[in-house]
């Protein structure tokens, strides 16, 4: 169920030069609100008339209360990370298509993320531990710099996490699949890292999905900007906040 929501801000904290940690909690969430691992939402943010499509990365349901973890890199996502404890605003969600989670007893899988895109991957690991059915987790993270650094605290308490600064975290993807192979792997991150996994996904046959980022304009796929290339000798496009943000790793054009 999709609804623009009232939020009130709960807990704001800075975990990194520019990203801060932000819990908000609904008033007027219905119980069937259950937003998925890959979803979005699109914030409100104060004195900025555009809203911001930030990735959830947590939701408890028992307090109804959603995570986002938020970068501060303009005017919109400045308004969002410089809220108190106490302040409200609204959020369009959950939107787009989420990771898929349906998986045998004992999948192996492997998390692909680089900066940012590593918060959609906090939630998606936190629901598939949840379930209980014997998942294993393995994630690689990359960062530019060390001061960049977050979720490894996160990650390490569902498996084995390994983080690489400054260099190129598909490395550390091409290592591991010399002792190891993943059923199935789920990233977000920079479109180069996605291309550079596509290519190792193509090449080992492994299923993958890929979560997108985009520029967004409605975040319902009425105006067009988000669109992506999915297919490249007939010119065909999906619209990243409607069809994605996630997409399975052979049906986007990524190089």
């Amino acid at each position: 169920m999709i609804g623009d929501f009232d939020l009130r801000v709960v807990a704001n904290e800075r975990i990194t030069r520019d990203v801060y940690d932000i819990v908000m909690e609904f008033d007027d969430a219905p119980d069937s609100f259950s937003p998925m691992p890959g979803q979005f939402a699109h914030i409100a943010a104060r004195g900025v008339f555009l809203r911001r499509p930030i990735s959830i990365a947590g939701y408890d349901r028992a307090n109804r209360r959603v995570r986002f973890i938020v970068r501060n890199t303009g005017p919109g996502t400045e308004a969002i990370t410089s809220m108190f404890p106490g302040d409200f605003t609204k959020a369009l969600m959950p939107l787009g298509s989420p990771f898929p989670m349906e998986f045998a007893n004992g999948t192996q899988v492997w998390f692909v993320g680089g900066g940012m895109g590593a918060a959609p991957l906090l939630y998606a690991a936190l629901n598939i531990y949840g379930a209980g059915k014997g998942f294993r987790i393995k994630s690689f993270l990359g960062f530019r710099d060390e001061r960049d650094i977050f979720g490894e605290r996160d990650l390490t308490a569902f498996g084995e996490v390994s983080t690489d600064v400054g260099g190129f975290v598909t490395d550390l993807v091409k290592s591991a699949l010399a002792t190891s192979r993943p059923d199935v792997i789920f990233s977000c991150g920079p479109t180069p890292m996605m291309a550079a996994l596509q290519k190792i996904c193509r090449e080992e046959n492994i299923n993958a999905y890929v979560s997108l980022e985009a520029r967004m304009g409605c975040g319902v796929g009425s105006c067009l900007v988000c669109n992506c290339l999915v297919n490249a000798e007939r010119t065909e496009y999906r619209r990243v906040c409607k069809d994605g943000p996630v997409f399975d790793i052979t049906e986007v054009v990524l190089s």
